[in-house]
């Protein structure tokens, strides 16, 4: 005969508290089920964490455990607590029942950990009378081993960094994007500062494709900058997801420059075709800091280059999150930069 234990929760994050708890629940039992429920609009949504995003990162905290199984409760549907409270216990019951990792005629035992008192009725009386030849237990957890909740951590994210669990640090991470003419310091900038914020940085990918495809610059041609714009949003995206970022990340241009750059080097009907696309990756773009670099002095591509990337930041509303660095020298724009990110980071620095 089997045993089965079961611990739901909106998971918006899921912490170290909330691990613990999955740890008990499949030590306890021959296996775990993590339901993770939620609805469009809950205040995980509202940190940008649907319930699709948090399962899949429950997933992937979970990921080779042969014990443990994470399911979705979508709760849309149904009214909110305590008025849709019948109809959730139904759906959880179904959800339960359709994915049990042995048969159900073979479960003897069943077991709930929550972390609310007022959750132990209901779920012992609706399962004792639905599951009647199998044993229901409700188990209230103490909370107050680990004195951490989502909210807390949703309200002081970088405080808290270490109660979150890995998968879920992407939520928080506070992403900044540093760009410019060429060679006005860009790469140099963004090494420095993950760097010194002992984080993950991105690299520049037009650089990396031009040596990999033998391109000169002047050579690019629409299929290129394609290829460049999807490829730097994909490097930034990988990064933002490392285990190496750490509260903060750094990266080294982005979609708007390479629609910038197509813009200035092949404007013709197929680029122009080619910013529809460019756009929509620029909207799944999320920043919480843009530094905007000076174009060297005297420079008339460096200007240009300048002004259409202020004027493609004007375009995505994105100009109450940039800041025009002023710096004469390298060591001022690096100052400058670098206070810039302390006052970002303020609530939750700790170098």
């Amino acid at each position: 005969m089997k045993s089965l234990g079961v611990y739901f929760g909106t998971f918006a994050p899921c912490h170290v508290g909330h691990f613990e708890q999955i740890i008990r629940a499949k030590r306890e039992n021959d296996h775990a089920l993590v339901i993770v429920s939620g609805y469009d609009g809950d205040r995980g949504d509202e940190h940008e964490m649907n319930l699709n995003h948090r399962v899949k990162a429950m997933r992937q905290l979970c990921a080779g455990d042969e014990n443990v199984t994470v399911l979705k409760l979508d709760e849309t549907d149904i009214p909110r607590y305590p008025k849709g409270w019948k109809l959730w216990l139904e759906r959880m019951s179904e959800i339960i029942s359709g994915n049990m990792p042995y048969p159900f005629e073979d479960m003897e035992e069943l077991t709930f950990y929550v972390g609310e008192e007022e959750y132990i009725d209901p779920l012992k009386d609706f399962y004792t009378k639905s599951w009647k030849n199998v044993s229901t237990n409700v188990i209230l957890v103490d909370r107050q081993v680990l004195k951490i909740s989502g909210t807390n951590i949703r309200e002081s994210a970088l405080i808290n960094w270490d109660y979150v669990t890995r998968p879920f640090r992407r939520f928080f991470v506070q992403n900044v994007l540093i760009i410019g003419a060429p060679e006005t310091g860009k790469s140099k900038l963004v090494q420095d500062l993950a760097r010194r914020y002992s984080t993950s940085y991105s690299v520049e990918y037009k650089k990396n494709y031009q040596i990999e495809h033998q391109v000169r610059a002047d050579e690019l041609d629409v299929k290129d900058f394609h290829a460049i714009g999807i490829g730097q949003f994909d490097i930034n995206r990988r990064n933002i997801h490392s285990p190496a970022t750490r509260k903060v990340f750094f990266a080294d241009t982005d979609v708007m420059t390479a629609k910038v750059m197509t813009k200035l080097s092949d404007s013709n009907a197929a680029s122009s075709r080619l910013y529809d696309v460019f756009d929509y990756y620029i909207q799944l773009q999320n920043w919480s800091l843009i530094l905007l670099l000076p174009p060297a002095d005297n420079v008339e591509y460096d200007n240009i280059v300048y002004k259409e990337l202020r004027k493609e930041i004007e375009n995505n509303n994105l100009m109450n999150l940039t800041h025009e660095l002023n710096g004469t020298s390298y060591k001022d724009i690096y100052q400058e930069a670098h206070s810039l990110v302390d006052k970002m980071l303020a609530d939750g620095k700790d170098n």
